[in-house]
């Protein structure tokens, strides 16, 4: 494909960015996300508009800077950055049209059209026409409303991609109480449409959770926290921040773009890179909020909606207990400590919030009456996650912890007023969540898919991350399909029946963790396993002993196999070994786990809807360079 070189300079002339530490941290409340009742279903029209909304940030004098940003809002109510929180009950079906009222005067962020996109993307965007799609994350529906990556629309319908059916979605919310999310998902611009604010929480209520609730075991509505976490990069100004042209500074480090770059690029500007990572943290559209509570305890809903950067959570006070109590897919089994409130920091009393990733904590405050409780992040500061050493730390050789004196080492901070604890909920470790949770069972398993994670090179030089098969496989027309990466337009490699269930087992050959995320299905976590291979030969060509990205053919037999360790020597080319332990956060339901480098990532999930749906990592930077493939679930009746 070849690529529409943009200008080799930045037009607007040196970017200067505004300095994490000259905005002030914790002065300004949470804000509470507006809310759309859909409890009692209905038919909905939510608009995507742009305006200027204040996210904290101040100028040297401290008068407020305003931020052009893109929200969602009901028609005939303002729209806001995050979107508003959509509430639904379980079972109790709703229909939303999602129209897109954005200005006619081109993205707020810059455009790679070189990446994967298709050339209707690229004609809308040369009319300065913004192409979205919104897809409900963690949701159970039809394919057709599952904001398929081709399925965009531009203002006023205009024009629509290649997949596009209706304006109208439909979501049955036929599944359990959980904090769900909805976000853009336009080919090859998610990260620039989230990244500009087209995001919000969508959540389902049920029953069981009301019953906890009546019964004291969760805190009530009044006790009911919602943080999307986002790290952001701004402008001196207060615009939004993405880097993209030789020049520009990458925040929080003293490079720029160009040192990103291969030394000899020659491919466009604006570019895509492989990761974005900002120097302010916003919850809920605010810098550093603040939030007032009282003893007691408090449920707490954080998503993870930035582009690339993974968490590592926990608090300043270890005073402090917090119940893990929900995943991605709803409540758990059973409650599980994860810090104890002993008064001791101990190593493990962590969140593990990935790109895209959600928990439902409970925080007790009981014994932090008078006093100020930081939500603090110690995950990577300006670099990939790279998962754990073995002592707990971070792996990886550059990679830093973030620290409190950075903008990124510090999330928010809860002020508990003094006095008696005004409500007792009594979830504890091991307390009964979720008498309906059902293990799906390996042994249902008609077949097992061995997929891969890649990072390859593209024409211009640049990493692009892939996805592709770990075996020798056929695609969906029957033709061979050998062991490798494979591009977003590659026919379907993955085409289960329908009403069947199935093992995906994910194998990570690059040096990075990603979170991968499975539409219209929740899978459940089986196990992780280290594995072993060499990559040392380009098997491209005759070209010496270089890293090519793929694991080596090393028994010569001119296929890459996949075997355990203890077998023959010889006998297989990657060898799967020791079980990784699983974390809290990647038990029950879930929709996206992360799978780090020299990993393998087992997972079950049942087939129970037709369609093509897509599966890919969840940094935003990698589905949009190639990260991402479409699956599709096969209805026999529909071949008969």
């Amino acid at each position: 494909m070849t690529a529409t070189i943009a200008p080799s300079a930045n037009p607007s002339g040196a970017t200067t960015l505004l300095d994490p530490a000259s905005q002030p941290r914790f002065v300004n409340a949470l804000p509470n996300l507006p809310r759309i009742d859909a409890t009692c279903g209905g038919r909905f029209v939510i608009e995507e508009r742009q305006f200027d909304q204040w996210l904290g940030l101040v100028d040297p004098s401290g008068a407020p800077l305003l931020t052009p940003v893109w929200g969602y809002g009901l028609r005939g109510h303002d729209a806001t950055y995050p979107g508003p929180t959509i509430d639904a009950q379980e079972g109790v079906p709703i229909a939303v049209k999602w129209v897109n009222k954005l200005p006619a005067t081109g993205p707020l962020l810059p455009v790679d059209t070189s990446i994967h996109m298709n050339d209707g993307e690229r004609e809308a965007l040369a009319q300065g026409l913004i192409p979205t799609v919104v897809h409900r994350h963690g949701g159970h529906h039809s394919a057709e409303s599952d904001g398929y990556p081709e399925a965009w629309f531009t203002q006023g319908f205009g024009m629509t991609g290649p997949s596009f059916t209706s304006p109208w979605d439909s979501f049955p919310n036929d599944q359990q109480a959980a904090t769900l999310w909805y976000h853009d998902h336009a080919l090859g611009l998610t990260r620039i449409n989230v990244g500009s604010g087209l995001a919000g929480l969508y959540r389902i209520h049920d029953a069981g959770e009301q019953r906890l609730i009546d019964e004291g075991v969760l805190p009530d509505a009044r006790h009911d926290i919602e943080a999307i976490v986002q790290d952001r990069a701004f402008t001196a100004d207060g615009g939004l921040y993405l880097p993209a042209y030789p020049d520009d500074p990458i925040p929080g480090t003293d490079h720029r773009v160009a040192d990103e770059l291969p030394p000899d690029y020659a491919g466009p500007f604006p570019t895509v890179l492989p990761e974005f990572f900002g120097d302010h943290l916003l919850v809920n559209g605010m810098a550093w909020p603040t939030f007032e509570a009282r003893p007691g305890q408090y449920a707490f809903h954080a998503l993870n909606a930035s582009d690339s950067r993974t968490y590592l959570l926990t608090l300043d006070d270890p005073s402090v207990t917090v119940t893990l109590v929900g995943t991605d897919g709803g409540l758990l089994p059973q409650a599980i400590t994860v810090m104890d409130g002993d008064g001791v920091q101990e190593p493990g009393e962590e969140i593990l919030l990935a790109p895209s990733d959600r928990v439902d904590l409970v925080f007790d405050f009981s014994h932090a009456g008078g006093h100020s409780v930081t939500l603090r992040n110690v995950g990577p500061d300006f670099s990939p996650f790279q998962g754990f050493n073995a002592d707990g730390s971070l792996a990886g050789e550059e990679t830093r912890a973030a620290t409190p004196d950075q903008g990124v080492g510090e999330v928010m901070r809860f002020e508990i007023a003094n006095g008696p604890a005004e409500h007792d909920a009594s979830v504890a470790d091991g307390s009964v969540l979720n008498r309906g949770f059902v293990p799906l069972d390996p042994n249902d398993a008609v077949e097992t898919r061995q997929l891969g994670l890649f990072e390859q090179e593209d024409e211009f030089g640049r990493v692009m991350p892939m996805l592709g098969v770990a075996q020798d496989t056929r695609d969906i027309a029957g033709d061979p399909v050998p062991f490798g990466p494979l591009h977003w337009d590659h026919p379907v490699t993955e085409d289960p029946t329908l009403g069947t269930t199935e093992i995906w087992n994910f194998y990570n050959f690059t040096e990075d963790t990603h979170p991968v995320h499975v539409h219209q299905v929740e899978y459940q976590v089986l196990g992780k396993s280290k594995i072993v291979f060499t990559d040392a030969v380009n098997n491209a060509g005759p070209s010496a002993a270089t890293p090519d990205g793929l694991p080596d053919d090393l028994n010569g037999d001119g296929r890459i196999t996949i075997g355990t360790i203890g077998e023959a020597p010889g006998s297989a080319d990657i060898l799967v070994g020791d079980p990784v332990p699983l974390r809290p956060e990647e038990l029950g339901a879930q929709d996206t786990v992360t799978v780090g480098p020299g990993e393998m990532l087992s997972t079950i999930m049942h087939f129970d809807l037709p369609g093509t749906y897509v599966w890919h990592c969840h940094i935003l930077s990698h589905e949009d360079n190639e990260m991402m493939r479409p699956f599709t679930v096969v209805d026999p009746g529909l071949l008969a």
